[in-house]
């Protein structure tokens, strides 16, 4: 199937489990890491959500993470990146100039999906430079 580029100016979010989250529960690196039998990093598309807020945005955020997983960490964070930013930030601050790229990839129930593609398994340094260019962090439970 192709999927469409998510917009530069649009935000993506990222639920970041309590284990990839500082004692803060400021999600690290970690948090932005493949795993091995990933392609890409999963994240959900903000304005295609066509809400009036950012509150409105992660309550919906919310109710998806809660219709896919089993279990929400009670510490566990959702991250808020912009597009572009965090594009330029890992093509700047890489060695090998390294591209993100962020497709729309909607799922059944889950139809704001996408994915950021670029990363492989190993890319401690692109986790990182992606977790130093969050811009919000909200409970991802209902506080």
């Amino acid at each position: 199937m192709n999927h469409r580029p998510v917009p530069d100016s649009d935000h993506v979010s990222r639920y970041c489990k309590p284990s990839s989250c500082t004692e803060q529960h400021r999600p690290t690196g970690a948090a932005f890491q493949l795993r091995v039998t990933e392609k890409s990093l999963s994240v959900n598309w903000l304005e295609f959500l066509k809400l009036q807020s950012r509150e409105e945005e992660i309550a919906e955020i919310r109710r998806i993470l809660e219709s896919k997983f089993q279990k929400i960490g009670a510490f566990g964070r959702i991250a808020i990146l912009n597009v572009v930013d965090t594009r330029k930030h890992v093509l700047e601050n890489t060695p090998d100039r390294r591209m993100l790229t962020t497709l729309h990839e909607p799922e059944a129930s889950d139809p704001s999906h996408s994915g950021i593609y670029g990363l492989e398994a190993e890319d401690l340094l692109i986790g990182e430079l992606i977790a130093e260019r969050i811009e919000e962090i909200y409970p991802a439970r209902e506080p």
